[in-house]
């Protein structure tokens, strides 16, 4: 589903200045009447969890717009509407930025230009799956210490349960605990409403998210331009970017077959396909992957033997994104998110 998004177009002075001499707007959210709750501010948003619909405008040179002005509007339709950004979201982009649009419109008593004259600079695609229980979100973010993604740096937070986090200049990549984050950014807004929120929390209590923000850099190298209109943007396309790079991080290809995690189904499918003596050596080496690390077993290994190691693991489906502890068994999370149904 579609979160957060970043849309731009040109504007004229009138328009500019209006919004440029508005204060922030601010409007209630009622849950048992339906009406949209958002505030609308001149700075960039928090990150995913802020409701916020944030509107810049400035000098039409950072677009390039000659002897015009620029307008950006920001923000997480699917968390204005909803008040929650788990599930229950949308998927068409033209209909999302348009919305956003007429509430800018509609906020400022202005008229702005139609939507074939708009563009995308940053969009997010955000998947959740229910692993059914805290204990196992918690476990399975503890067991993707062996994740790697070529040429980032890969980064861990402790808040929302141990969350993976990989910034880059095309895409930023996010797994994290939705419950936890939730609780920590969202609850108190809900705390004087009739919202439900025990049934919430315990339907969300093993939601696990796996969100990737394109950055304007890849949108143009998908749509082969400086300027990405939102009209020619496919849901589709951005997805297949989604699982692309997941996939990088997680080990996992779109011709592996059946991916093998417990410790036997491993031995069994090296030693079936590569025979006892190599087949030792590779079981070996992915026990030392999964029990010591990626990178520990780098610094330890030639270059040549550790990437034909790797493909040789790859070529048979074997799975080392999550670092096992060999002794608790059961704290392995069978999960693959490019086989699993998304919350709807």
């Amino acid at each position: 589903m579609v979160d957060t998004v970043k849309i731009y177009t040109m504007i004229d002075k009138n328009i500019y200045d209006i919004i440029r001499n508005k204060s922030i707007i601010k409007t209630s959210y009622s849950l048992e009447t339906g009406e949209i709750f958002y505030t609308i501010t001149n700075d960039h948003l928090k990150g995913s969890y802020d409701s916020s619909l944030s509107v810049v405008v400035g000098g039409g040179a950072k677009y390039k717009f000659v002897n015009k002005y620029f307008i950006e509007i920001e923000g997480s339709y699917h968390k204005i509407v909803r008040g929650y950004n788990s599930h229950n979201g949308f998927y068409n982009v033209y209909s999302i930025c348009s919305n956003l649009v007429k509430l800018v419109e509609y906020s400022y008593n202005i008229k702005l230009p139609c939507m074939k004259h708009w563009f995308l600079s940053r969009i997010d695609i955000a998947i959740c799956y229910d692993l059914k229980n805290q204990n196992n979100v918690e476990n399975y973010l503890y067991n993707l210490r062996c994740c790697r993604f070529p040429r980032r740096d890969l980064e861990r937070h402790k808040e929302y349960g141990s969350s993976v986090y990989v910034p880059g200049a095309t895409t930023t990549l996010k797994i994290y605990n939705k419950y936890a984050e939730f609780m920590k950014h969202d609850l108190k807004k809900f705390k004087c409403s009739d919202f439900d929120i025990n049934k919430y929390l315990s339907e969300i209590s093993g939601y696990i998210r796996f969100e990737c923000e394109l950055h304007k850099r890849k949108l143009k190298n998908i749509y082969k331009g400086n300027f990405v209109r939102i009209r020619n943007v496919s849901y589709l396309d951005l997805k297949n970017v989604w699982s692309e790079e997941f996939m990088k991080l997680l080990g996992y290809y779109e011709c592996e077959l059946q991916v093998v995690r417990e410790k036997e189904k491993v031995k069994r499918r090296i030693f079936s396909v590569y025979g006892d003596r190599k087949g030792q050596t590779l079981y070996n080496f992915y026990c030392s992957l999964v029990l010591d690390g990626v990178e520990q077993i780098k610094r330890i290994t030639t270059k040549s033997t550790y990437y034909r190691n790797i493909k040789c693991l790859k070529d048979i489906g074997i799975d080392y994104s999550q670092k096992l502890e060999i002794v608790e068994d059961n704290s392995i999370i069978d999960f693959n998110p490019f086989q699993c149904e998304e919350v709807a």
